[in-house]
């Protein structure tokens, strides 16, 4: 029996942590800064990775021999902020009962970003501007309806002397652990379903294909 009521108490202490608000900060400009707090006391630096973490994963250089050619390496490309929205967008509508009820949870109590448009000339410049508050505009419709969003400063202005776009921003924000984990699980859930579902319809698929192919060949 007591054995029975510890286990009940871990429990109902796990869950009495996991509905604590925390909340999170993040900044971008080229990089993504990111900081999470939680009780007023407890902070935590999630990006970028600290210098010493950077220094253990770089391996010592070897010296290259004048025979050993040098490997070409394939660097990776950063998504861009679009990307980064715009995937989850489509992880939204996609799996939208978990998703959905994790962006429910979370409160913005600031959300800014200004986009400086550039291009090589001022008509390219004006069109790539109007696709830019057109993006923007529909996005944060989108959002809105899922998220409670306080206070909003987006900001999307032409620049025509610079060539390249420049993006820049912050947020802060307020977000219930328990809510967002059970939001991952239904999502896991609805992925794990759409495996079983597409491993059940590529026999059938497979039939079929031999059935046409046979019939052609007769």
């Amino acid at each position: 029996m007591t054995g029975w009521l510890i286990f009940l108490g871990v429990i109902l202490f796990i869950l009495g942590v996991l509905m604590i608000p925390v909340h999170a900060e993040g900044y971008y400009k080229e990089e993504f800064s990111l900081k999470i707090r939680c009780l007023f006391f407890l902070k935590f630096t999630i990006l970028p990775a600290k210098e010493k973490e950077k220094k253990k994963e770089e391996k010592p250089k070897e010296k290259k021999t004048a025979e050993e050619k040098p490997a070409e390496k394939k660097e990776k490309r950063k998504m861009t902020v679009e990307e980064i929205v715009d995937m989850t967008v489509h992880v939204v509508e996609k799996y939208g009962p978990g998703a959905k009820m994790i962006l429910r949870n979370i409160r913005f109590h600031r959300l800014e970003f200004y986009w400086k448009v550039g291009a090589e000339d001022a008509a390219a410049c004006g069109i790539k501007y109007g696709r830019a508050c057109a993006w923007i505009s529909g996005v944060l419709g989108f959002f809105r309806n899922l998220m409670r969003i306080e206070k909003t400063k987006l900001k999307v202005f032409p620049d025509f002397i610079c060539e390249e776009d420049e993006r820049y921003g912050g947020f802060d924000l307020e977000l219930n652990p328990l809510i967002v984990i059970i939001g991952a699980l239904r999502m896991a859930a609805a992925f794990l379903g759409d495996l079983i579902k597409s491993a059940k319809e590529k026999p059938k698929n497979n039939a079929v294909k031999h059935k046409i192919k046979a019939k052609e060949s007769a």
